[in-house]
């Protein structure tokens, strides 16, 4: 058999060269805000806009400066631009458009540039670029508010530590999610197996839960709706999730003069499903990422809840 002789200068311009071309490389977290799947956000995108909202509001400077809370505006603005980069993604997979016109005609709605950012995290400036990515969450929410539905096993608790206890449990598989019904349920508390939901029948309760945007297998536990305070907490592993074909515009329900809204609302809900899917990192510098509201949390222990998918563990 014929040997082959490498040498040690060949290997190395070798290497060299796959560097350059990016051979199985990853996105970088060295100078990355977030990375959103394998695409990174830069720290430079979220200073730019942390300097322009600043900058063009002189007294919103020295509110945070005297309260100490510049890095709770860092957060939110880091929050957004992952869900920006989120609908982008979900809008592509979805085959979902916004045109120019149609951010024009949203734009001149609000009252123009000015009046649509006052009193937001961005300036006028941006406002085709938050006005496109809102639209995109609208245009998600009306492509599945009339045909998603989740059908989901659950029980209860009455403090954080007690929910996320009975989470990791309930992902442990069906087995012990059904067990641990069953016991919550002869101790009286609130338990079940195969709640069905419908966002249809109930699209503002839809537009305020993250039920309807996680993958069957996924445990989900959060307070209840203006329950963070009293202790009550949901937990719930979902078991079926339906979209039907997708195409269910025509059918959406009847929603009065809030439709615009609710749509949007459970659009950018429905981000909660392509995170899962795609993966978020969050950079320490601005927290930890939030898998239920989708914001950043100063720390882990002020998340909303959790996320645990099928297979997965909390650390």
């Amino acid at each position: 058999m014929r040997s082959v002789i490498v040498r040690p200068r060949l290997i190395v311009a070798l290497l060299a060269a796959c560097l350059l071309a990016g051979c199985g490389s990853q996105p970088s977290r060295v100078g990355s805000a977030a990375l959103v799947g394998d695409q990174a956000i830069p720290v430079s995108t979220v200073e730019q806009r942390f300097d322009a909202v600043v900058r063009d509001r002189p007294r919103l400077r020295e509110q945070l400066e005297q309260q100490g809370r510049e890095d709770d505006l860092a957060r939110q603005i880091a929050a957004f631009t992952v869900r920006q980069k989120l609908a982008d993604v979900a809008a592509g997979r979805q085959n979902l458009h916004v045109s120019e016109q149609e951010v024009t005609e949203w734009v001149q709605q609000q009252g123009g540039p000015e009046a649509a950012t006052e009193g937001t995290i961005f300036t006028p400036a941006e406002v085709r670029s938050v006005a496109r990515s809102l639209l995109l969450m609208r245009e998600l929410g009306s492509k599945h508010l009339s045909n998603t539905s989740v059908v989901f096993d659950y029980t209860s608790a009455t403090s954080r530590a007690e929910a996320k206890r009975k989470a990791q449990r309930m992902a442990r598989g069906p087995e012990q999610a059904a067990e641990l019904i069953r016991e919550d349920k002869a101790d009286g508390g609130s338990a079940g197996s195969g709640r069905e939901l419908s966002a249809a029948n109930s699209p503002s309760f839809a537009a305020r839960t993250p039920l309807f945007a996680a993958e069957p297998g996924t445990v989900l536990a959060f307070p209840g709706p203006g329950q963070r305070s009293a202790g009550q907490w949901l937990v719930a592993r979902i078991t079926e999730r339906h979209t039907g074909n997708g195409e269910g515009q025509s059918d959406t329900p009847s929603l009065g003069r809030q439709g615009a809204q609710l749509t949007q609302a459970f659009g950018a809900r429905l981000l909660g499903l392509t995170a899962q899917r795609v993966g978020v990192e969050l950079s320490p510098r601005y927290g930890v990422w939030d898998p239920l509201e989708l914001t950043a949390a100063p720390e882990k222990g002020q998340t909303t809840g959790f996320r645990i998918p099928e297979g997965s563990s909390l650390s």
